[in-house]
């Protein structure tokens, strides 16, 4: 009877610790999905603005 709660006690933690790594990794994705959008969009915003004006 302890060893099948011990058991599930460690399942229960290693689904938890999975999860987060999940959760963690999803995270890490969509910020650095922004950090790249923004830096591209400011990229092509200076190059814009520092050519020269087609008059």
């Amino acid at each position: 009877m302890l060893a099948s709660i011990v058991g599930w006690v460690i399942v229960a933690l290693v689904l938890f610790w999975l999860l987060g790594a999940v959760i963690g990794t999803i995270r890490f994705l969509i910020r650095f999905l922004v950090w790249a959008i923004v830096l591209v969009a400011l990229v092509a915003l200076y190059l814009n603005l520092r050519a020269p004006a087609d008059d």
